[in-house]
């Protein structure tokens, strides 16, 4: 019980000095001014936001993790792509290694500083699939050779604790002063469970390469170049896709 008071004290406090406010580039499919009126009212508490209705974008300058701009957005009826994510940014898709686990997800590095070599990144991300309620570790690995799954990325080069909720799903959020994106590329994310009673090493449930990614106002594209399809057509198969995962029975990690 003590340790469970800890455990939630730590969060709490890693919530409450999270800082870094950023901004996010969205595509949205915005048709007149009733449109634009119910996006600017659900995010009327988020930040600032600045919405070109003719180009179908919707720019935020905001603390919350973006999965929490992309719901209230696609909660006024509209579908929403993010399409531009801070300045210097890089990503990680979270999805090798994760054959018996089916943990997935995404999780972004923003800079915080302009001044090249200066330390300091948001990390903004959501991983799914994991036990309910859980804490976990959320650990940045030396290289990105993914070619022996989870197991071929080398030494851990930062660790961060990220917990579930009652659905399984990590809403991750928080500055990590300790790392310089430049310096990311080509590393790895491997997300792992604690060490259990009798074991000697974490397990390691999840992992995938970071990559660089755009920052706002660098990404134009509405044609997917991997298989031709529209955002728009891409978005509505990630949909599909969610409501098969959350369908599914969840695995007891």
């Amino acid at each position: 019980m003590i340790i469970d008071f800890l455990r939630d004290l730590i969060f709490k406090q890693q919530k409450m000095t999270d800082r870094g406010s950023i901004q996010m580039e969205f595509a949205v499919q915005i048709r007149g001014a009733g449109c634009v009126a119910d996006i600017n009212k659900t995010l009327s508490d988020a930040g600032t936001v600045t919405i070109d209705a003719d180009k179908g974008s919707v720019l935020i300058e905001t603390s919350l993790p973006w999965l929490d701009i992309h719901k209230r957005i696609e909660a006024t009826g509209r579908r929403a792509v993010l399409t531009g994510f801070g300045g210097q940014s890089a990503v990680a898709m979270v999805d090798h290694g994760n054959e018996s686990t089916n943990v997935r997800g995404v999780i972004r590095f923003c800079t915080l500083s302009s001044t090249p070599g200066q330390k300091g990144a948001v990390v903004d991300g959501t991983i799914d699939g994991l036990s309910h309620s859980g804490t976990f570790q959320l650990n940045v690995h030396e290289c990105g050779d993914i070619s022996a799954g989870c197991s071929s990325v080398g030494d851990v080069y930062d660790s961060s604790p990220i917990r579930s909720d009652e659905n399984g799903r990590a809403t991750i959020r928080f500055v990590n002063d300790r790392l310089d994106v430049n310096d990311l590329i080509g590393r790895s994310v491997v997300i792992t469970q604690p060490a259990e009673a009798g074991a000697q090493e974490e397990r390691r449930l999840s992992c995938g390469i970071i990559a660089r990614s755009a920052g706002i106002f660098q990404n134009y594209k509405k044609i997917c170049a991997c298989d031709g399809v529209t955002i728009w057509d891409e978005r509505n198969k990630s949909i599909a896709a969610d409501r098969d995962r959350e369908a599914a029975p969840t695995a007891s990690l």
